[in-house]
């Protein structure tokens, strides 16, 4: 999906206390960026964050990061997560968005960080043949997902 440019997002991400600018910091210590020690699940290409934001909001006992590469979608995400959550009367604290290239995913997870459940919804289709490596699903990011998924989920890939 194609986002139009919006110039409030960007500072409005950068505000935003739930929102990590450089991942790659966190790299084999995700578990202590979130407040609470749970299982962590993670969102690949969140969009808009409706997804990410109820389900958080319904399992505060789970922490979630939702990574997206366009800055526009992540401050809609940003506000839906923050209206998600005044909703229900709760605090941000199991939700991390975050901004990377999912291609490049080892770059700020690896084995250390153990993730339950990986979410991958409507991703990005790249329709033409000649494309078919920069998708999500591809083989070869498949392989990248095993590196720091539970164990029990490995054999399903």
């Amino acid at each position: 999906m194609r986002i139009r440019f919006k110039k409030w997002a960007r500072p409005e991400l950068e505000a935003c206390p739930f929102y990590i600018d450089d991942p790659t910091q966190n790299k084999d210590k995700w578990s202590d960026a979130f407040k609470q020690k749970a299982p962590l699940h993670l969102e690949l290409g969140c969009g808009k964050g409706t997804f990410i934001s109820t389900l958080a909001v319904q399992n505060p006992n789970i922490n979630y990061l939702a990574v997206d590469l366009v800055d526009a979608m992540l401050g809609l995400c940003k506000r839906n997560i923050e209206a998600s959550y005044k909703a229900n009367n709760k605090a941000t604290d199991n939700i991390i968005i975050t901004r990377y290239d999912i291609e490049r995913i080892l770059d700020f997870m690896s084995c250390g960080d153990v993730v339950d459940r990986i979410y991958i919804n409507f991703c990005n289709p790249w329709p033409k043949p000649k494309h078919k490596k920069k998708r999500l699903t591809h083989s070869k990011q498949l392989e990248h997902y095993k590196k720091f998924l539970k164990v029990r989920w490995r054999n399903l890939l």
